[in-house]
């Protein structure tokens, strides 16, 4: 069975500790399992939480069209996109980078940072909604998920240093201005 879990819930939390019993066991069925949650909330749940055409993650089953934002933008929670982003590399690590899986995840990867790097905004955060102007804020914690996933792409040679690595000192020089008291 299939539970009905939030994006926050099912990928990022259960499904890296599914493909660590993979490896830790050579049980593939528990990677399996992990994949019919990722496969059922990417393309099902909803009709699909993932927005193959902007590499974004709707934020739950309530925020997808025809769900908009004040400002007539989608609602892309940058706190769970953050999320299913770092659980992303915390799964593909627990695998060979020939494995079929490890391919599937690689490429909603790199769909994401293609997204996400056109969201950040010119001070280096994300916004909470990440295509909304309405909750303007600065979002530390997307932001400190985004920033782990493309420095891990970059270090893969998945990212081009070139492109995101100025996103990537952008997004650490604002949380270090913004979110890093002097008591540290």
């Amino acid at each position: 069975e299939i539970y009905t879990l939030s994006l926050h819930d099912a990928l990022p939390i259960l499904a890296s500790v599914y493909f660590q019993m993979t490896k830790i066991t050579g049980d593939r069925s528990y990677l399996d399992h992990a994949m019919k949650m990722y496969t059922w909330t990417r393309d099902t749940l909803a009709g699909g939480l993932f927005n193959k055409k902007e590499g974004l993650w709707w934020r739950d089953k309530d925020y997808v069209p025809p769900y908009k934002e004040p400002d007539g933008n989608d609602c892309y929670w940058s706190r769970g996109n953050g999320w299913v982003y770092a659980a992303l590399v915390r799964c593909m690590n627990q695998l060979p980078k020939n494995d079929k899986v490890y391919k599937r995840l690689k490429k909603d990867f790199m769909l994401m940072s293609t997204a996400l790097l056109k969201c950040q905004r010119e001070d280096g955060f994300w916004n909470p909604s990440l295509t909304s102007t309405n909750y303007a804020m600065k979002e530390t914690s997307g932001t400190a998920l985004f920033l782990y996933g493309m420095a891990w792409g970059i270090n893969q040679g998945y990212l081009k240093a070139k492109v995101y690595l100025p996103a990537c000192n952008r997004a650490l020089t604002a949380m270090v201005r913004v979110a890093v008291h002097h008591d540290g």
